[in-house]
């Protein structure tokens, strides 16, 4: 089985992003940020896809998409025991997609489709909430990565089903340097919970998948966690060569490098 997650920047239809993404065959892909859908993959997969809704109550003019090669159980699953953390996921759909599908003659799975924004979650709309429960420690805003934490807490992590969350979670070790502002502890939780990231663990380290407007690539924004069940069948997580996806002419594919995951 071939998993893809990729932040691909908006693409539109015709965009050749769509063609690069053809050539990978996934079985399953895990994308943020998709402008619009080609042909090929209505015809080709099953799709879940929400625009994701923005705290002033406008949709986002992109989708967050699940695509399998099996049918999908869109009903959503992720619940936490805070009440307002499940109004945040509901009110503010979009930013982290759920479903499930049974690949063939395989344990059913379950999907995580992330987009966390690069903005905190306001004060003003949580601040009668007492956030102090799931707030970083080192940090005075409230982000999505804590709203997905929240929501993945209670769930069983074990043998019986297999879990996939993968995306864009704009947070990375090395923005706690020089000062520790509580990115370190996103992973750290997830890690705790049983989720482990393919392309760091396969590579030993951090593997940058953001090129910022500067032209830098320093930083792993992207992820794919999976359970103990499916790490145990990953046989490979890598990024391509950075100039497939920065170098494509006249323009990048993406600011961001797709993740590809292999498992038995």
């Amino acid at each position: 089985m071939k998993v893809i997650t990729w932040n691909i920047k908006g693409a539109n239809a015709q965009n050749p992003a769509w063609e690069f993404l053809k050539l990978q065959a996934p079985d399953i892909a895990l994308l943020q940020e998709v402008g619009g859908l080609p042909a090929w993959i209505n015809d080709s997969y099953h799709i879940h896809q929400i625009s994701p809704r923005f705290i002033a109550g406008h949709r986002a003019r992109f989708s967050t998409v699940i695509m399998s090669l099996w049918p999908l159980k869109t009903s959503r699953f992720l619940h936490s025991s805070l009440d307002w953390v499940n109004d945040i996921h509901r009110e503010r759909e979009g930013w982290i997609v759920e479903c499930e599908t049974i690949p063939d003659n395989a344990e059913p799975l379950r999907l995580v489709s992330v987009h966390s924004p690069a903005w905190p979650i306001p004060r003003d709309t949580i601040k009668d909430i007492d956030v102090s429960s799931i707030k970083l420690e080192n940090n005075p805003d409230l982000w999505f990565t804590e709203i997905l934490w929240s929501l993945l807490r209670n769930e069983n992590f074990g043998d019986n089903v297999q879990w996939i969350v993968g995306g864009d979670f704009n947070t990375s070790v090395f923005f706690d340097k020089p000062k520790d502002r509580g990115n370190r502890m996103v992973i750290d939780r997830l890690n705790e919970l049983g989720l482990i990231d393919c392309l760091s663990e396969f590579n030993s380290d951090p593997v940058p998948t953001f090129r910022n407007p500067r032209g830098w690539v320093k930083y792993q924004l992207d992820y794919c966690y999976v359970n103990e069940p499916l790490l145990k069948r990953c046989v490979s997580a890598n990024v391509p060569d950075q100039v497939e996806i920065f170098g494509h002419q006249p323009k990048m594919l993406s600011d961001h490098l797709p993740i590809f995951c292999k498992f038995n």
